[in-house]
């Protein structure tokens, strides 16, 4: 008798539940949106950037804790699984007095 078992690779979540936090407010409003863990992360800031009226996001960077996401890549590129919360906005510079 053969034991016909094929290796499985493990299963990777196909979505994660996202919420994007900016200065002007959070998209989605309450909650989170369900997208699938291989869409590039520049997608889901694009609709809460036309959602809270963002004019000008040219220089923004995502952050997740204390790490810049690369937003061209999906978020499975970058690790990111469950729920995640992205701080979007201006990347902090060094700022001097007036």
């Amino acid at each position: 008798m053969s034991d016909n078992k094929t290796p499985q690779k493990p299963q990777l979540d196909p979505h994660v539940e996202v919420q994007i936090v900016t200065t002007s407010g959070k998209y989605p409003a309450q909650g989170f949106d369900e997208v699938p863990s291989n869409q590039k992360i520049r997608i889901q800031l694009g609709k809460a950037a036309e959602t809270l009226h963002l004019a000008d996001t040219n220089g923004w960077v995502a952050i997740v804790g204390d790490r810049e996401l690369s937003v061209d890549q999906s978020y499975r590129d970058n690790g990111l699984t469950g729920k995640v919360v992205i701080d979007y906005g201006p990347r902090e510079g060094g700022g001097g007095c007036e």
